[in-house]
């Protein structure tokens, strides 16, 4: 499923809490790339922007959140939401059977 984007909207105190929270998160594959994004998102003087990823580097960032806290835990919360939409709105390839979670 490469080429498909998650967008996530957090807010400025989730942004900030996140990226703390990327330092004490065990290393992934795409970890660089979620550091990257975050620093883009806070930069001074602008209102925050939301991140973009990758669905798979968003997939295993979300796997290894740490969550230390209440804007941790929300922030990991519309990340997965984020993940599961980018699941419903990718088109099922020929060979892949699309199914519901009860």
């Amino acid at each position: 499923m490469s080429g498909i984007e998650v967008r996530i909207a957090w807010t400025r105190a989730e942004l900030t809490a996140v990226k703390e929270a990327v330092e004490v998160t065990p290393r992934f594959e795409g970890r660089p790339e979620v550091r990257e994004a975050l620093r883009n998102a806070l930069r001074p003087g602008r209102a925050p922007r939301p991140i973009v990823l990758e669905l798979g580097v968003a997939e295993r960032f979300a796997g290894r959140f740490v969550t230390t806290d209440l804007p941790t835990a929300l922030a990991k919360v519309k990340l997965l939401r984020a993940v599961r939409d980018a699941h419903e709105a990718a088109p099922a390839s020929p060979g892949e059977l699309k199914t519901e979670a009860a």
